[in-house]
């Protein structure tokens, strides 16, 4: 096939005529018959394409590759951009995997800066099928054998791979038709890697025993991935009728089969950081936890500093609130003095006039204090004073009242110099030991947020 109608087809198949693209190139044979079909195409112009590449300093014949590419783009008025990977970056394990994130991250920052709307991966058929077999072999979701997407949003654009449907072996042969020059990645003959294994070893088994497994690879992909969209079609639609703001509503989720729970506990988790990995086993202990009746509220890590919680009747994905030093620690109350508390909450003692509500209060005479007073986070194991003379822990008010999980590391406690509790802000007074005394000298104390009140 002539270089110059493949570039053609790229262009008129993807639209591209009118955008500025970067095309990773490697110097192997993918990528130098995919950068040439759109140099040799008449429906696009040079200065719209820009080379990214990357040396992974993995192999002495990257220096004389990266040395070629860079003449080959000044010849051809082409912008070229590189990058080193250093070595001290090198994992001892994980190599593919690191290197892959690497040349993204690059390829995203080359997209931005060059202000390019799409990025060009020649990506082929072969390598959908290696894919498949590795995933097949490490296990995981259904929907991980659907492949690499031909298209999806990269950066502010789109990541478009053209060539998945085109095998390695007509690349070649239209590298050699056109007398392209490419490299051979040595490393590539390596048994180390397992896409090298599945490249080298496996895959050619596959062929003996039938020579067209690579196209029946795509078309098992291809009916996997209708059968994909139309699954999260279906789980979508239910999302949108158990959401309830930032929540899920839980007794409407218990009563979906247990098929559909797990497609949509894990459709709300990857809405929210897709990046968070659920195993199988994961999973199964999500799904206990949503239809366990007997706990009202419960949390699950689930990585990523991401939390799975229940509240009564609501699920929820939130992040993992870590508190630091200076909100543990107590701090002196000083008479008619606001202290700063977190984010934009405020307390002070006062022994004058407040312009706070009642019941946005609390007043004390003087014979009820033990100076100095202390405001600190809450303690679940906290007690509260009653009327009766009893206590009652925090943990068990906040369980009363059903305060969510996600709110109960906001409230503070009000102590006196021996850690009595008299008042948590938004939750509740305690009953003092010693009566409200008229006669006395009366103290305020003022608990607000924003400048606005805030408590009971």
């Amino acid at each position: 096939m002539k270089i110059g109608e493949l570039g053609d087809q790229i262009v008129e198949q993807y639209g591209l005529s009118q955008f500025k693209i970067v095309v990773a190139v490697s110097t192997g044979v993918d990528s130098t018959v995919l950068i040439n079909a759109l140099i040799n195409s008449t429906k696009i112009k040079h200065q719209q394409l820009i080379v990214a590449h990357v040396n992974h300093q993995l192999r002495e014949q990257s220096i004389e590759e990266e040395r070629f590419l860079h003449k080959w783009c000044r010849q051809h008025q082409i912008t070229f951009m590189e990058t080193d990977w250093p070595k001290s970056q090198h994992p001892q394990h994980g190599v593919e995997a690191a290197a892959r994130e690497f040349r993204y991250t690059f390829f995203k920052q080359v997209m931005h800066d060059q202000q390019a709307q799409v990025l060009l991966t020649a990506h082929n058929a072969d390598e959908q099928a290696e894919n498949f077999v590795m995933q097949v072999i490490r296990g995981g979701w259904l929907n991980q054998l659907n492949g690499i997407p031909e298209r999806r949003t990269f950066a502010q654009g789109w990541l478009i791979r053209p060539f998945l449907k085109l095998t390695k072996q007509f690349l070649i042969e239209t590298a050699q038709e056109n007398k392209l020059r490419w490299f051979e990645d040595q490393t590539n003959r390596t048994t180390e890697f397992l896409r090298n294994r599945v490249r080298n070893e496996i895959i050619p088994a596959f062929r003996k025993e039938n020579p067209r497994v690579v196209e029946h690879i795509q078309h098992y992909q291809d009916q996997l991935l209708e059968q994909s969209n139309l699954v999260d079609q279906v789980v979508l639609e239910k999302l949108t009728k158990l959401q309830r703001d930032e929540s899920f509503d839980l007794l409407a989720l218990r009563k979906e089969s247990l098929p559909w729970q797990k497609k949509i506990i894990l459709k709300i988790i990857t809405e929210v950081n897709a990046e968070i990995a659920i195993n199988e086993n994961k999973l199964d202990e999500l799904v206990r936890l949503v239809n366990n009746t007997k706990q009202a509220q419960a949390t699950i890590d689930i990585g990523k500093n991401y939390k799975f919680e229940i509240t009564y009747n609501y699920l929820r994905i939130g992040k993992k609130i870590t508190v630091k030093g200076e909100q543990v620690k107590k701090r002196v109350v000083t008479l008619n003095s606001w202290l700063n508390l977190d984010g934009d909450a405020q307390f002070q003692l006062t022994n004058q006039k407040s312009a706070l509500n009642a019941d946005e209060t609390m007043v004390l005479s003087a014979n009820q204090l033990r100076f100095p007073l202390f405001i600190r986070k809450i303690n679940p194991n906290d007690r509260l004073r009653l009327k009766n003379g009893g206590y009652k822990t925090i943990r068990r008010e906040l369980i009363d009242q059903k305060v969510p999980n996600e709110q109960r590391e906001r409230y503070f406690a009000i102590t006196d110099v021996d850690d009595e509790i008299l008042w948590v802000p938004g939750l509740r007074k305690a009953w003092l030991k010693e009566p409200f005394l008229k006669d006395n000298q009366q103290f305020i104390m003022e608990f607000r947020i924003g400048g606005s009140p805030h408590g009971q």
